[in-house]
């Protein structure tokens, strides 16, 4: 991650440019690039790149995907088509990584004269891409990591584990819709705990169970970064769900729980399908965040004639 400040080339008559200045000026560009896309998008993969480990004529092979990844450095790495490259056996039996590394060559069909001399030097740089296996441990941040792939007895085999992606779109309302949900979340988990010590409500066993599990689990969908705005949307439509066969199976022992009926009612009823866009979404999400006005009164009025949580 790029954490100094940047400093950029500031012209004006008179100056006197060398090969330094505009090197630096690239400099500048680059990392402002790359300080952009690790801020937007992490690193990993950002699509493609899928590996597939064939063994062919006593070798081993790696077939890759094109794709674009994105490594520690903010720098983009592009495969542009598909690739298969021979690997060479390690010595040693063990976990390796395959990376695809970003790399830069001087361009020989682009040879300039040196001034005053009889020198030529290239005048351009080649971006490209490489993969290499290296041993597990070994981190590159000028790489994107590709798989992980196990050496035993003279045998590759490739291990279907997680790899870091990149490229987490749609999550701009993050900020803003992740506490409303969490704060949902949070206000019925202490709703079912207060009521749960009331003898009539002990008889719901069912919808609590469900409700309950389905708070839980979205509790641990939210805990990582980078969540979707679909995955937002589509967690508070679940929850809703399962709040509306909750809160419907509860007896009328309290006129805030019989007023937030109604409401989750209608919010459970207008829910879109999981096929519509996320401008409908979200207009269905403010009406989502008028439930939790209610909640809080329900919560405050519980805590007030049971008693607080223990």
């Amino acid at each position: 991650m790029i954490k100094e400040n940047l400093k950029r080339l500031r012209p004006f008559e008179g100056l006197c440019i060398t090969a330094q200045d505009l090197a630096s000026e690239q400099r500048y560009h680059r990392n402002n690039m790359a300080r952009h896309s690790l801020n937007l998008n992490g690193y990993g993969i950002v699509q493609g790149l899928v590996v597939d480990i064939q063994h062919r004529n006593n070798s081993y092979y790696a077939v890759i995907d094109a794709g674009y990844g994105i490594t520690q450095k903010g720098q983009g790495v592009q495969l542009s088509e598909s690739k298969a490259c021979r690997l060479e056996l390690p010595p040693r039996d063990g976990v390796y990584f395959l990376w695809l590394f970003h790399v830069e060559s001087q361009d020989q069909s682009d040879m300039r004269p040196v001034f005053d001399t009889h020198k030529k030097e290239s005048a351009r740089m080649i971006e490209s891409c490489a993969p290499r296996l290296h041993s597990e441990g070994e981190e590159y941040d000028d790489a994107v990591l590709l798989c992980q792939i196990n050496v035993y007895m003279g045998r590759m085999s490739q291990v279907q584990t997680p790899v870091p992606r990149a490229g987490r779109q749609q999550r701009a309302a993050e900020s803003y819709l992740k506490p409303k949900v969490i704060e949902f979340i949070s206000l019925n988990k202490k709703i079912i705990s207060l009521l749960h010590r009331t003898q009539s409500v002990r008889e719901t066993d069912l919808p609590t169970l469900s409700f309950n599990s389905a708070l839980i689990s979205a509790e641990f969908l939210l805990i990582e970064e980078g969540t979707s705005d679909r995955v937002l949307y589509r967690t508070a439509g679940s929850l809703v769900s399962y709040a509306h066969d909750y809160y419907e199976a509860q007896p009328n022992m309290l006129e805030s729980i019989n007023r937030f009926k109604n409401h989750i009612r209608k919010n459970n009823a207008t829910m879109p399908n999981s096929s519509q866009s996320n401008e409908v979404w979200l207009r269905w999400f403010r009406g989502f965040e008028t439930t939790l006005r209610p909640l809080q009164q329900i919560s405050e009025e519980l805590v007030s004639t049971i008693g607080p949580q223990r």
